[in-house]
C-alpha cells in the first residue's frame, strides 16, 4: 500500500500551508492524497520538483 504520509510531514518541515497547497492541483488528486488511493507518476513528480525534495519525501510504501 502507499502511504503519503511523508509528504505531510514534508510540508508541515517546509512551513508549506496545506491549503495553498491543495490550490495547486484539482480536487480530486487533494482527495486521492489523503485517502492514500492512487496518484500518477506526473503528480508525484510535479510535488518532489515544487518542494525540491526526492520521492521517499512524499510517499512510502507500507505492507499491508
Amino acid at each position: 500500500m502507499i502511504s503519503y504520509e511523508p509528504l505531510f510531514k514534508t510540508l508541515k518541515e517546509k512551513n508549506v500551508n496545506l491549503t495553498e497547497f491543495w490550490d495547486l492541483m484539482s480536487s480530486a488528486t487533494a482527495a486521492k492524497f489523503k485517502k492514500n488511493e492512487h496518484v500518477s507518476t506526473k503528480t508525484i513528480e510535479k510535488i518532489c520538483l515544487f518542494l525540491d525534495v526526492p520521492i521517499e519525501k512524499v510517499l512510502k510504501i507500507v505492507k499491508e
